[in-house]
């Protein structure tokens, strides 16, 4: 009987002191998110742990001796001193530090881990977006149009030129970046789109927003796939003009285009490109990207991310 009754007791202390000390690394893991090693979170999270177990010992006790062994609140108080407590002090303050230190040796590599994949998935996809960027029918509707306005309009012509060269440079100045602020991407989604118009004329039109947030960041060409895709699945003609909007609400940086879908579009062609975004996301915060018709339009939504690993 005693035996199980000490084992009752350790199993009351350890679970406790366990499941509360777990509830208040998941809040300060929340609160610190974007900085989960600075001083500060070792310092409060050390602290703040250690406040947590004596209090919950001293609750505990009261458990033990009132509850239990049906002493009065005041019968507990009077006997109750610093010395019942030094031996817990102690021990509660190394195996604190014991605790935090497997935690955040724990933490850090699995960061590190994680950091790892999201290069490597970073750069897969971004060699990915680099092959249908250069994908010969791309290239070959470009020379096209540029060998067509050399003939009939020399002075577009070079503009063309120069808007095509600005779109190969500025993807092969992604090959070593996972994030990309929005302002940048849409920069570029402009030069891109002065690419499109000068091909499909006044078949297409765009409408592109003025961004300031510094600390939004994107998937670097994310906006390049999704324009490709409204030109690759929609018709585009005079008769059935092609209209894109891009502007950011509720934390994403959504495209949106008329849905007139082409006799060549397809789910699964499209989902192709559409899972690779998805993967990179989910290496960073496992939000989701989301595509969907909604009252005659094809809308997609990037969620807006911060450059943290």
């Amino acid at each position: 009987r005693d035996f199980l009754t000490n084992f009752g007791y350790v199993m009351l202390y350890g679970l406790t002191l366990y499941f509360s000390n777990a509830i208040l690394f998941i809040y300060l893991d929340k609160v610190f998110q974007a900085n989960r090693f600075t001083l500060k979170r070792v310092i409060l999270g050390f602290t703040s742990s250690f406040l947590v177990s004596i209090l919950m010992i001293f609750i505990l006790r009261i458990f033990e001796e009132v509850i239990i062994e049906q002493r009065s609140f005041s019968d507990f108080f009077s006997t109750e001193t610093i010395a019942n407590y030094i031996v817990s002090i102690i021990i509660t303050f190394f195996v604190t530090l014991a605790f935090h230190a497997f935690y955040f040796y724990k933490t850090y590599n699995e960061s590190k881990v994680k950091e790892q994949k999201i290069i490597a998935g970073s750069a897969s996809a971004q060699f990915e977006s680099l092959k249908n960027q250069i994908d010969p029918h791309f290239l070959f509707n470009s020379l096209n149009v540029l060998s067509s306005l050399i003939e009939e309009n020399p002075e577009a012509a070079q503009k063309f030129t120069t808007s095509l060269s600005k779109v190969y440079r500025y993807v092969l100045e992604q090959k070593d970046k996972d994030l990309v602020s929005v302002e940048e991407e849409l920069k570029f989604a402009k030069t891109y789109m002065n690419l499109l118009k000068m091909r499909f004329e006044n078949s297409i039109t765009f409408e592109v927003p003025e961004f300031e947030n510094d600390d939004a960041k994107v998937v670097p060409l994310s906006l390049q796939l999704l324009l490709e895709n409204c030109i690759k699945h929609n018709i585009v003609s005079e008769k059935k003009p092609l209209h894109i909007k891009i502007y950011d609400r509720d934390e994403y940086l959504i495209v949106e285009n008329n849905y007139q879908p082409s006799a060549e579009s397809s789910e699964e062609s499209m989902g192709v490109g559409f899972e690779r975004i998805q993967a990179i996301y989910d290496f960073y915060s496992g939000e989701k990207f989301v595509c969907d018709c909604e009252n005659g339009c094809y809308v997609c939504r990037l969620p807006l991310l911060k450059n943290r690993l």
